[in-house]
């Protein structure tokens, strides 16, 4: 028996109770009888691990995307998720490739939903990629407040060279993120020769998420890429309408 896995199971059960409500760290620990250091050090690492998430700094902390994704449950961001499928299943419909709805949360893109074309070739996504190692994490980062971009770069570093070239310094990131926002589209091309995109999603006035798609770059042809952006724009604006 390891003590500390007993803790960390105990904890995520105990929160688990009341998926959406916030609880203190002292609720946490009291609750399971813990010294609060050893509780925090716990929930620290459910916190880096995405199963726990803290809501805002010195508050309270309720289930993560990960422990909704282990057992596929679409509760976490349920608005979002119900807003988008259809259009989605519609879109993936239309361009036989494969979309996703992302969100942010660290430095981490990960994938809430998605919608596989038919395709015998495919491309397969990781559900939990680096912000910087991906379209649609881009693009979310590119449309936060300059304040938060330097502050994610100081706290994250830069990507490196083979994740995104020519990222040397914090201006060239700033100035990479304001095309992003400007074109209002990211196209990465990956080591992996496949190619993702991605267009905003807004919600109460911000970006909160962003909707994607990504294929082989076998099939990446300019006509082929010209539907898909048509097609990923009108999706989004369907999105953001009921939202």
């Amino acid at each position: 028996m390891i003590q500390v896995l007993h803790r960390a199971l105990n904890i995520l059960e105990f929160i688990a109770q009341h998926p959406t409500r916030e609880y203190t760290l002292t609720e946490i620990a009291d609750h399971h009888q813990l010294n609060h250091g050893t509780c925090a050090n716990i929930l620290k690492t459910l916190v880096t691990r995405r199963y726990i998430e803290q809501v805002g700094h010195k508050k309270g902390y309720r289930l993560g995307a990960m422990s909704y994704h282990l057992t596929r449950n679409q509760a976490y961001k349920r608005d979002l998720i119900a807003a988008a499928d259809l259009p989605m299943q519609q879109l993936t419909q239309a361009i036989n490739e494969t979309s996703l709805l992302t969100i942010v949360v660290n430095d981490r893109r990960i994938t809430l939903h998605s919608v596989e074309c038919d395709r015998d070739i495919q491309a397969r996504g990781n559900v939990d990629r680096t912000v910087y190692d991906s379209a649609t994490g881009r693009l979310i980062l590119a449309y936060q407040p300059e304040a938060e971009q330097v502050r994610f770069a100081r706290t994250y570093g830069l990507p490196a060279e083979e994740v995104w070239s020519g990222i040397a310094t914090e201006a060239q990131l700033l100035q990479a993120l304001a095309q992003l926002r400007e074109a209002g589209l990211a196209i990465d091309h990956t080591s992996r020769q496949i190619v993702g995109l991605a267009v905003p999603l807004y919600q109460q006035g911000r970006v909160e998420a962003a909707l994607g798609v990504f294929l082989p770059e076998l099939r990446y042809t300019d006509t082929h890429r010209d539907k898909i952006i048509r097609a990923l724009r009108q999706t989004a604006e369907q999105i953001n309408q009921t939202l």
